[in-house]
């Protein structure tokens, strides 16, 4: 039998089967299942689904309490620390991931808002940098824009402050620090700012890209282009700044 915190792909059938009566179970104490059921979910014969609960219960990661035809079975402690574990592997696997955008042209939409005296400032301020009155506009692949969401949930954004003027009000904008770089020259990286502007008009797959160069010409760039938009906190060589 394999170590009961052994989460590694000789193993996979097990953890799996964890993660699947984990899914079934939810917030409920234990979930009442048959191994007919239980082998159908995992696509497999009955016999399997009960040798999978056999295997499960002598590692320690489930109890089970057998009532005729069925079986009331509940998640242990070390079960759900196998879970615990599962989870962190993939995370560390997602932010390992590289996020790919495509340079594409922008409706300036971002360069309105950059130059706004009641932004600009702050910008100056909270970002570290003097920005270029402009964005550059990425559009990211659905599974890239849903990446670099998942990312970004862990990271405490930098609010800019909204405002008013004789004009018209201005809400707050969220900003998060990236580093930006070429697919074929990733060691040369330029401190950024992804723009999250609550009225944008842009598509939902369009993010902006704020730095203190024009990017356009900083990195040679055109239409079409790949960059690498790194959320990582590693320090930035000094030429980067």
């Amino acid at each position: 039998m394999n170590n009961s915190g052994d989460i590694s792909p000789d193993n996979y059938a097990n953890w799996f089967a964890l993660y699947q009566l984990c899914h079934l179970a939810k917030e409920r104490r234990y979930i009442e299942i048959s191994t007919v059921k239980f082998g159908e979910i995992l696509g497999l014969s009955q016999q399997t689904g009960s040798r999978r609960i056999n295997d499960l219960e002598q590692l320690g990661w489930i109890k089970r309490k057998i009532t005729g035809k069925t079986q009331k079975i509940s998640i242990t402690k070390e079960g759900a620390n196998i879970m615990l574990m599962i989870y962190k592997e993939l995370k560390k696997l997602l932010e390992s991931i590289l996020i790919i955008g495509e340079v594409t042209e922008g409706i300036h939409e971002g360069g309105y808002y950059v130059s706004i005296k009641g932004y600009y400032q702050q910008f100056k301020e909270k970002l570290g940098f003097e920005p270029y009155k402009g964005t550059l506009n990425l559009r990211l692949s659905d599974t890239d824009i849903e990446l670099l969401r998942e990312k970004l949930k862990n990271i405490t954004p930098i609010i800019i402050d909204g405002f008013k003027d004789l004009n018209r009000e201005y809400g707050p904008v969220k900003c998060y620090d990236v580093y930006i770089s070429r697919m074929d020259d990733k060691n040369n990286k330029r401190k950024a700012a992804i723009l999250d502007i609550q009225r944008t008009h842009h598509k939902e797959n369009i993010i902006e890209i704020l730095a203190k160069p024009y990017l356009r010409d900083y990195f040679h760039l055109n239409d079409g282009d790949k960059l690498i938009i790194d959320i990582s906190k590693d320090k930035l060589s000094s030429h980067s700044l």
